[in-house]
């Protein structure tokens, strides 16, 4: 005869197995996922080393970066200079470092200005609608009718050369893309349960702008950012190419191509060694921005 009791299942003990079992938070999860792949992290470690080459540019630098040697001009790599001279003298490698710096400080600089703006505009035409946002829309569309760097080289042209002039000029052709972006997150997460259960409760506008809608529609924001920057870089490095950049003799990596080409034949690597920073730095924040976007985006991340 079958004993019943061995057939049937034992009870299982959840709140043992609760205990035992693993527990990701979303910060662990987010933080396995970038790191789960090589390219965002090589990305960030490229990041990670401009950022200390621009802090450390008087320690790591062999000369100063504007220091002129006439008669040692347009010198091949050697011991005493890694990368050569310029056609003044100029350590090129020292100049490289002290590139970055500028790069770094025009990269973040425009953002800042150029999300900031972006996305207040974004997060008011999306919330208030009617008028406000055809208005503020609108004249998105009229941004981005221009491409960014003919709209930079336009206002450039008219403030004159100059960093400040340069961040104005990449700031303003650079604000349509987050004014967007953020315009087009916030109207979907304006319309979920907790925002309207907010509004219900007497919360102003203000502060459910501010308050809970931002927060949630900022990782989408976050990767744009990134991948931004290393466009912002390159759009920098191609006004100075061109000359109406940063005024010399700031050492600027499109600046140092534009006067590197010329001995293209000669000495190459005046124009080939600023010209490969700034493809690396420009893999590196793109690098980085898809990862991150891989991270924040459940979605993507799936379930560890």
């Amino acid at each position: 005869m079958t004993n019943n009791a061995n057939n049937n299942p034992q009870p299982v003990d959840i709140a043992k197995w609760s205990e035992t079992a693993p527990r990701y938070s979303e910060t662990k999860r987010m933080i396995s996922v970038f790191i789960g792949r090589p390219l965002p992290v090589i990305g960030l470690v490229i990041i990670v080393l401009l950022i200390l080459v621009a802090i450390f540019a008087p320690l790591l630098a062999p000369y100063p970066p504007n220091q002129m040697d006439i008669p040692n001009k347009l010198q091949q790599p050697s011991s005493e200079h890694w990368l050569g001279t310029d056609s003044l003298g100029r350590d090129t490698l020292s100049r490289i470092i002290y590139g970055s710096r500028t790069s770094l400080i025009i990269g973040i600089s425009v953002m800042a200005i150029s999300s900031i703006t972006g996305t207040v505009l974004g997060l008011v035409a999306a919330y208030f609608g009617g008028a406000i946002y055809h208005i503020i829309m609108r004249f998105m569309d009229a941004l981005m009718a221009f491409p960014m760097l003919l709209l930079a080289l336009l206002v450039a042209s008219l403030l004159g050369a100059g960093m400040l002039n340069i961040i104005i000029a990449l700031g303003i052709g650079m604000i349509a893309a987050p004014c967007r972006l953020m315009c087009g997150v916030v109207m979907s997460v304006k319309q979920n349960d907790y925002v309207l259960s907010a509004r219900a409760m007497g919360m102003s506008n203000l502060r459910l702008m501010f308050q809970e809608i931002l927060p949630n529609a900022f990782p989408p924001l976050l990767v744009m950012i990134t991948i931004s920057i290393g466009a912002v870089i390159l759009a920098e490095a191609g006004l100075s190419f061109l000359g109406i950049g940063i005024t010399p003799p700031t050492a600027t990596w499109g600046g140092m191509v534009n006067d590197g080409y010329k001995f293209i034949t000669t000495h190459p690597v005046l124009a080939i060694s600023p010209g490969v920073a700034i493809m690396l730095i420009v893999f590196g924040f793109n690098m980085l921005g898809d990862g991150l976007r891989d991270a924040l985006d459940p979605k993507l991340r799936g379930v560890i």
